[in-house]
């Protein structure tokens, strides 16, 4: 090979590899450009998901907290019938309670005044007895001392 060869080779070198870095520099900014298309398009589609996630949340929140003001409401009146209901159940027991206080009083003084008239009818009893051993007693004294 000759020199002008050689020279024709050498320019056909760098030719080609000019044209290949010219080729490769174009890849690399056809290859940004596509990874910032990317991007771009991951923080759109990211953001759509974060909006689309954060009014799902909201809508989820207010429906809870509906649901919780509803149930509460609902608690609430439940517990004010248990509680009106439980009023009236105290009120049947206190006035059966005072009914009672009433019949046991009542029954007391029943029972107080038989045991009295029982008491007085035994003392009666006690002093005729009494009274007819005295005299049997005074009588066999007597047949006694006149013998």
């Amino acid at each position: 090979m000759n020199e002008n060869d050689m020279k024709t080779l050498k320019e056909f070198i760098d030719e080609r590899a000019e044209r290949t870095e010219r080729r490769f520099d174009e890849r690399v900014s056809e290859t940004k450009r596509h990874f910032d298309e990317k991007v771009a398009e991951t923080k759109r589609h990211f953001d759509e998901k974060a909006a689309e996630t954060q009014q799902h949340f909201d809508e989820k929140a207010a429906e809870t907290q509906r649901h919780f003001d509803e149930k509460a409401v609902e608690t609430k009146r439940h517990f004010e019938v248990v509680a009106e209901d439980l009023r009236s159940e105290i009120r049947i027991v206190a006035e059966g309670h005072a009914l009672l206080n009433t019949k046991t009083d009542r029954m007391r003084e029943e029972i107080l005044d038989e045991m009295r008239s029982g008491f007085d009818e035994i003392r009666s009893a006690i002093r005729f007895s009494y009274a007819e051993l005295d005299k049997r007693v005074s009588t066999l004294e007597s047949e006694v001392t006149n013998q």
